[in-house]
Order: C-alpha cells, then sequence, then structure tokens
C-alpha cells in the first residue's frame, strides 16, 4: 500500500490518528524519516537509503533545512480547521484538525516531501525545481491511491480513511482518531501477559493485515512504532501504512525506504516484495516482544547469519515451541522460506490455540455484518447506477450487442455441445479400450502365475510320492534323515525360485529340512500344514520373507502310509519372485501399476513398497488377531489403503472384469482391470489414472477448443460488423432527428447509401425534412 509517513519529531503518543492515554508518561523513542544512507543505529527509525546497486543520496533543500512550512493553526481545508501539527517528517505533515461540521476532532495528513518542495505564500507546494517535478507527481499519485484503498476498508484493525481530498496543488487523508498507546511504550509493562493473551491479541491484527493483501497492497513498515493500542477496549490497530508511497518517488532516485531491524532483504532493493514482506516485519515486531529486542538489521543478518539469536531460544522459557518456530520462520532471510501470505503465518503461530483462532472468525463475522447494517446507503458496496442495472438486463442492451449476444449464442454453442459430445464419445471409448486392455494385461498375468503355481503343485506332488518319506515317518533314524536332507536339497540346487524343502510329522515339526534353520520349527497353525493333514495338498498365501522387501510361499502335499493315512506333511518354499516375474511384462508399460492380492483382500506383491501388506479393506479383529499370532506379514497390524471400490468389485468376482472408480491412494480418477488366478484364490489388479489414458486425445481437446475460440472471433466480428451496418445509420437517424426537433433543416438530412431499406428510410426522412422546411418558410410571416 502507498505510504502514510513516518514522522520526524513525533512522540508515540502523538502518532496519526492517535491520542494520548497520559500526556504525563515519557515519551519511547520515536520514528524518524531521514534521508540519508544506513549508519550503525539501534533505533527503531525508518531510513531512507541508496538502493542495492547505486549510491545515489537525495538532496534536502537549501542548506539542509526545510522550505516547507507547515500550515498555520486556524487554515481552513474544506470543512476542516486545522489546530496544530501532530507530527512532521521527511515525507509529510499530520496535523490536528477539527470538522467544524461535526465539531470532531480527527487528524489530517499532507503529503509533503519536505527535501524537494516549498510551500508559497497562499499555501500552496511546489517542488523546488523542474528536475524534482516527476518524483513529486509519482508520490502524489500514490498517495491518492493510499487514501482511495485505505478508505475503502473497513476493519477495526486497520485506522479508517474518513475522506481524502486535494487542495493547495498537494493532497490530504483525513483519518479517524483513535485513543490509545503505541505497542512499543505498552508492551514492556504488559509482557507478562502470556502467550494465548498475546494470541488473542493479534488475531484481529492478523486478519486486517490480510484484508490489506488480498486488496493488492502491501504495508512495508510493520514495527512497534506503527502498532497502536486501543484505549476503550486494548485491541491493536495497524498505523502508518508502509513505505510504498516512499518508495514509489524515490524509486527512480535509487533510493529505498527501510526500518532496519524490521525491513527483510527486498525491501533493500534484492527482491520481489509481496506479503512474505510484511510477515518478516510483523515476525521482527513478535522477536521484538518476546526477546525485548529487534533482530539485527537483514543486511548484518546476510553478511554473518551467527549475528541473529533465534527466537525459540530467546523465548523458550515462556513460549511454546510452535509459536518461537513461526516467529524464526517468518524472519528467514530468504523470501522463498517464508510464509507466503497470512494465513500460512497464522496457523503455524497459532497452531497451539485453535480455540483463540475460531473465536476470533466468529466474532470478525459478526463485527462484518453489524458494519454492513450499519453502513449508510449512499455507501452500500451493492448500491448500483443505472447502468449496472441495466448490464443484466437483456432488454436494456444496445442493439449491437444484442446482436453479437445473438449471434455467439446461435452459433458458438451448438458448436461447443457437438464439440462436447464428440470428445466425451471419444473419450469414453478410449476408456472402453484401454479398460479391457487392462483386464487382458491382468488375465495373462493371472494364467502366468497360476502355471507357475501349478507347477509348483506338481513338484510337492512328485517329492510327497517317494516312499522313502512314510517309512521314515514310521520308523525315524539318523542316517535315514542325512540322506533325506540330502534329496531334499536337490529342488533347491535345480531351482533357484525354491529356498527350501520341508517333512514335517503328524504334530506339525519340520524332522528334516533342506534348510538347517528351519529344521526343528513347528508349522502345525499354519494353514498350508493343516490343509494338507487332510489328505488335499494346499499353496498358502504369500508371506514376508526373512529380508526386507522379500516374499516367500509354501505349497504342502500330505506324506501317507501304503494304507492311506496321512502320516507327515512335504512343504516345499518358494520365493515371490517365482510369481513375481509375471507382473513383469506389465510394467513395461510406465502407465500400469500391476499387483496380486490375496484371498483376505491382502496386496501382497506391489511395486511400490509402502503399500504392500496392506488391506484394500479394514480387516476384523479376529483377523488381525489371526495374522498377528501367526505373523506372516511380520507386524502386529496390517493397515488398509481404504479401496472399497476396488474391493467390492473383486468380493466373489470368478472371472476376469474391468471397473472405474476414484483411487484413495492417488486421489484421481482410476481404471482397473483384474483376474483370478486359475486354480487359487489370489486376483491379480492391472491399474492406470485415467488422465494418463486419455492423455492421447489431448491434441483433440486443443484443436476442438481452438475452433471454438476462432469461429467465436470470427462471429464476433460478423456481428460488429453486422451491428455497424445498422447502428450507425440509425445514429445517424437520431442525430438528424434532433436538428429537425430543433429546426435546423439545413443539417436534418441523412446520406443514403445503397438500395436497402435503410438507404430506402434515408431518402423518406429526407423528404419529410424538406417538406417540413417549405412548411417552415411559408407560414413564416411577411416582413
Amino acid at each position: 500500500m502507498t505510504s502514510e509517513f513516518s514522522e520526524d519529531r513525533t512522540t508515540p503518543q502523538q502518532r496519526p490518528g492517535s491520542l494520548p492515554p497520559d500526556a504525563g508518561e515519557p515519551a519511547p523513542e520515536p520514528d524518524r524519516a531521514e534521508l540519508r544512507p544506513l549508519m550503525g543505529t539501534d533505533s527503531d527509525a525508518t531510513i531512507v537509503l541508496p538502493r542495492a546497486g547505486t549510491a545515489r543520496v537525495a538532496a534536502r533543500g537549501r542548506g539542509g533545512k526545510s522550505l516547507a512550512a507547515p500550515l498555520k493553526p486556524g487554515v481552513s481545508l474544506h470543512e476542516y480547521r486545522i489546530d496544530g501539527v501532530l507530527g512532521e517528517g521527511g515525507f509529510g505533515i499530520t496535523y490536528r484538525a477539527t470538522d467544524v461540521h461535526l465539531n470532531a476532532g480527527v487528524a489530517i495528513k499532507e503529503y509533503l516531501p519536505q527535501d524537494i518542495v516549498f510551500r508559497t505564500a497562499g499555501g500552496a507546494v511546489s517542488p523546488i525545481s523542474s528536475e524534482h517535478l516527476p518524483r513529486y507527481k509519482g508520490g502524489l499519485d500514490s498517495f491518492l491511491v493510499e487514501a482511495r484503498t485505505l478508505a475503502s476498508f473497513r476493519h477495526p484493525a486497520i485506522l479508517r480513511v474518513a475522506r481524502f481530498f486535494e487542495a493547495n496543488r498537494t493532497a490530504y487523508m483525513v483519518l479517524e482518531v483513535e485513543e490509545g498507546e503505541l505497542l512499543k511504550s505498552w508492551w514492556p509493562q504488559h509482557k507478562h501477559i502470556g502467550e494465548k493473551a498475546l494470541v488473542e491479541l493479534l488475531l484481529p491484527l492478523l486478519d486486517g493485515l490480510a484484508a490489506v493483501h488480498a486488496a493488492g497492497f502491501l504495508h512495508r513498515d510493520i514495527k512497534p512504532d506503527n502498532i497502536q493500542v486501543r484505549s476503550a477496549d486494548g485491541s491493536l490497530v495497524l498505523l502508518d501504512f508502509g513505505s510504498a508511497g516512499q518508495a514509489s518517488g524515490l524509486a527512480s532516485e535509487g533510493l529505498t525506504v527501510v526500518t532496519p531491524g524490521y525491513a527483510p532483504m527486498e525491501q533493500y532493493g534484492l527482491g520481489d516484495q509481496g506479503p512474505w514482506t510484511d510477515i518478516y516485519a510483523l515476525g521482527a515486531t513478535l522477536y521484538w516482544a518476546v526477546s525485548g529486542r529487534k533482530p539485527p538489521d537483514a543486511e548484518t543478518r546476510k553478511a554473518d547469519p551467527k549475528a541473529y539469536s533465534r527466537a525459540v531460544e530467546a523465548g523458550r522459557d515462556v513460549y511454546g515451541d510452535a509459536f518461537l518456530k513461526a516467529i524464526d520462520w517468518a524472519l528467514n532471510t530468504d523470501p522463498s522460506k517464508r510464509p507466503r501470505n497470512v494465513a500460512e503465518f497464522q496457523r503455524a503461530l497459532c497452531a497451539d490455540h485453535p480455540a483463540a483462532v475460531a473465536r476470533s472468525e466468529t466474532a470478525s463475522r459478526r463485527a462484518q455484518l453489524r458494519q454492513s447494517a450499519a453502513e449508510p446507503d449512499a455507501a452500500q458496496p451493492q448500491r448500483r447506477t443505472r447502468e449496472e442495472r441495466n448490464a443484466w438486463q437483456p432488454a436494456q442492451w444496445p442493439l449491437a450487442v444484442k446482436l453479437g449476444v445473438a449471434m455467439l449464442l446461435t452459433v458458438v454453442l451448438p458448436m461447443l455441445l457437438v464439440a462436447w459430445l464428440s470428445l466425451r464419445g471419444a473419450t469414453g471409448t478410449l476408456v472402453d479400450a484401454e479398460g479391457r486392455y487392462l483386464q487382458q494385461q491382468a488375465g495373462q498375468a493371472a494364467v502366468q502365475i497360476g502355471d507357475r503355481l501349478a507347477e509348483a503343485r506338481r513338484l510337492a506332488r512328485t517329492l510327497a510320492a517317494d516312499p522313502a518319506l512314510p517309512a521314515f515317518l514310521q520308523k525315524p533314524n539318523e542316517l535315514q534323515r542325512a540322506q533325506l536332507r540330502e534329496r531334499l536339497r536337490q529342488p533347491t540346487q535345480a531351482s533357484a525360485d525354491v529356498q527350501a524343502v520341508m517333512l514335517l510329522d503328524g504334530a506339525g515339526l519340520a524332522q528334516v529340512s533342506s534348510d538347517a534353520a528351519t529344521a526343528g520349527g513347528s508349522h502345525a497353525l499354519r494353514h498350508y500344514f493343516v490343509n494338507a493333514l487332510t489328505g488335499r495338498g494346499s499353496t498358502g498365501g504369500l508371506l514376508a520373507g526373512s529380508s526386507p522387501g522379500s516374499t516367500a510361499f509354501n505349497v504342502s502335499e500330505p506324506v501317507k502310509s501304503d494304507s492311506g493315512a496321512v502320516l507327515g506333511v512335504l512343504v516345499l518354499r518358494l520365493g515371490g519372485e517365482a510369481v513375481a516375474r509375471a507382473l513383469d511384462p506389465v510394467r513395461q508399460d510406465p502407465r500400469l501399476t500391476p499387483f496380486l492380492l490375496d484371498a483376505d483382500g491382502v496386496i501382497v506383491q506391489h511395486p511400490h513398497a509402502d503399500l504392500r501388506f496392506r488391506s484394500l479393506l479394514p480387516l476384523g479383529e479376529a483377523k488381525q488377531a489371526e495374522m498377528r499370532a501367526d505373523q506372516r506379514f511380520r507386524q502386529d497390524a496390517v493397515a488398509s489403503v481404504n479401496e472399497a471400490a476396488l474391493a467390492h468389485a473383486l468380493q466373489g468376482a470368478d472371472k476376469p472384469g474391468q471397473l472405474r472408480y476414484d483411487s484413495a491412494v492417488s486421489g484421481r480418477a482410476t481404471v482397473a482391470g483384474y483376474a483370478p488366478v486359475p486354480g487359487h484364490d489370489w486376483a491379480v489388479v492391472v491399474t492406470a489414472d485415467r488422465s494418463a489414458l486419455v492423455a492421447p486425445l489431448n491434441w483433440m481437446r486443443a484443436w476442438l477448443l481452438g475452433g471454438v475460440v476462432l469461429a467465436s472471433l470470427l462471429m464476433a466480428a460478423a456481428a460488429w460488423w453486422l451491428a455497424r451496418g445498422i447502428t450507425q445509420p440509425l445514429r445517424a437517424l437520431q442525430a438528424a432527428m434532433q436538428d429537425l426537433k430543433a429546426g435546423d433543416f439545413e443539417d436534418a438530412h441523412l446520406r443514403p447509401r445503397g438500395s436497402q431499406e435503410l438507404a430506402q428510410a434515408a431518402r423518406d426522412f429526407n423528404a419529410l425534412s424538406e417538406s417540413l422546411k417549405q412548411r417552415a418558410q411559408t407560414d413564416k410571416p411577411s416582413a
């Protein structure tokens, strides 16, 4: 936002729009606006210094003294009477004044860059030389933009501008008067209030600052000297809207306006300014509040990062970590690493106080409603002029607009409808075709997995049919155990997929194993053992392997005696890669994501490890307890990805299919193809983002859109040409009729063009005009 000026020789109780609560209190150090390069200083003065890359400094008036004296008490400015000077600085003067109509006190700011202007005897302001004229006019325009914008705000945390006007060849801003004390002098006596009370104090101020940013303006000079605490209710109000206007006027001079300690690096001319600029200054103000000192100036911090002591260290004994970390975040010297807007900063600053935020939002909404109800009718934003009301009434539109809109609606809308229907049909056809492709890919992978499981079962049956196995189980001895161990190692040596072969007795104990680490282990609770005891083979689900990311599954076959009695179980353990390789061809298409589900709906193979061993839907407590007991996935609980649509489609599915759904994992519209593994209770699913599948149609969408835009432009041009051909003769006819009404027969004449109806109407009008002219001459009395 363009600048309100920083005052020289102004006590903190005499800031623009404020009245002192107690004239007897000592005055803290004031803000000062000076034209000088940055020097070592510890005050909160607002100074002007050369921008980065320039060494130019503006000159003061002759002899370093101001040539622009303030207006004298008693001078009238419209309905206001000047009573005295409240503050005086390098960029303007603030007066104490009285509204003589209302007999109410106000503060009036005068745009007066004292180093380049003088005041004439009549009170007018003028630049001291022509070289300063561009800077003076630029600052004046910025001052008026600021005043106009501030006047539109109705927020309790922003000092209200009641009026602005131009006079004396400069501009004035009339401010409401607020009684209170500057935060710089108020806070040292109230710093014991604690974090919660401080947050509640800050929330309305943050809301007001967000309103300023939403209007596209910045404050640019937030500091303790520019925040006032109202005497009436203790609320905060933001004063002196920054240095934007000053910067606008000084930019051509190679200067910039900053307050050391509160201004970030971008205000020194090193980077773009935005809401993050004000957030830095507000963070510096809060740093001052929690630590008792302002941060080092931005140039010092940039040169020596160790010069800054973090807020989390300076205030940790009084304030919470979230509050202090938010302050450090706001004070990052890199603008890109600060909160980008007030909402982000507020969320971080008030993270520990959600109730206070809710109360503040409710109070803000109520205040806006009360203010809207109390606003006089003349100031209501919703008040419309007759032209604005007519804009929403087609009957009141000009003929040219009616013709243009009618042509666009009758030509472009059907084109849009046809294009939309064509694109929708093409998209649907493409998605259907891609869905069938996904279903086909899933089916092929499922068949390959089924074949590999069948091979594993055949190998298990072959090994279980060895007569040496029942002989050993009936009468075990160490010699036979050693011989069997060597036999069982042969399949593991012949195939890398076979990890181990075990012979279990009727109690589930591994009597012989090709892997010494598994010998003697109990498998009594495993499903593949329990199922094999009933006399039929079984294939278990994929389990988490011993190494991270690996999987394995077991195939079991009963070992029977000559009489057919089940004496034990032969178990073949294979690595999960044996089935995972069936998904490799699908992974060749980067658009597709294949994965494998077991009978419980748990994802046992997936390209993304973080989704492995998660269920499509939440599992019941009994199933969770069962998985926790047998540790098949080596975790205490199985989390869910909440893909309800996919889970319901797969439930009871005995043949391949496809579906479209909104994925809870990716958050996008998804197309899926699925197929059950033959002879087993597993299922293969292949998914793809719908947007990736319809990407080939983007060119078609672009061509259709381009065609519609081109047609719209052609129709608009045709409508303009047609409307011009009708409205120009009508305007000429209207002007001629006005001449005829006034008795100016010489000008009441139309020029017929062509032979169309309008040309004939022009000829008829000319004949009428000539007839009336002759009649008027005949009726004229003779001399």
